[in-house]
């Protein structure tokens, strides 16, 4: 009889211990927890891009610039499209997040994504994207 006393302690015990080891899952990629995962400074190229099929080509004219402070430029010569960049953590992988600032060309659009990192060098970024419609995975990489 003295055990059936002590079972609601026991069962707000375990319940307490049960929800506080669950963790919330963190879609917002602000929250950097992946550590130090930013483009070196300088002047960087789209040499690989992949969705669906091979569309490199369709950078060979821009030119990007990731500022340390997160804001980014892409110049194709005679214009500047201006947004900015951040790292962050979400569906348990390190991202990248590219958002421009108001309309651009169809082909920086997109890039305005949740990239998973894959690789960060001074020299060379890889990321890639998978889609939650489809599954189709996007690939994108910058070279100096």
């Amino acid at each position: 009889m003295r055990y059936i006393k002590f079972f609601p302690l026991l069962f707000a015990f375990s319940a307490l211990v049960f929800f506080s080891a669950c963790s919330s899952s963190d879609d917002n990629p602000s929250n950097n927890n992946g550590g130090n995962n930013t483009p070196g400074a300088g002047l960087w190229k789209v040499s690989y891009f992949f969705d669906k099929q091979v569309e490199t080509g369709n950078y060979s004219s821009y030119t990007f610039e990731f500022g340390a402070n997160g804001s980014m430029s892409a110049f194709n010569g005679s214009q500047t499209w201006n947004g900015t960049w951040l790292t962050g953590y979400d569906d348990s992988a390190n991202k990248f997040l590219i958002d421009f600032n108001g309309t651009v060309p169809s082909a920086l659009g997109e890039l305005e994504e949740d990239w998973r990192i894959i690789e960060i060098r001074d020299d060379f970024m890889h990321f890639e994207h998978t889609s939650g419609g489809n599954g189709d995975t996007d690939v994108l990489k910058f070279t100096k």
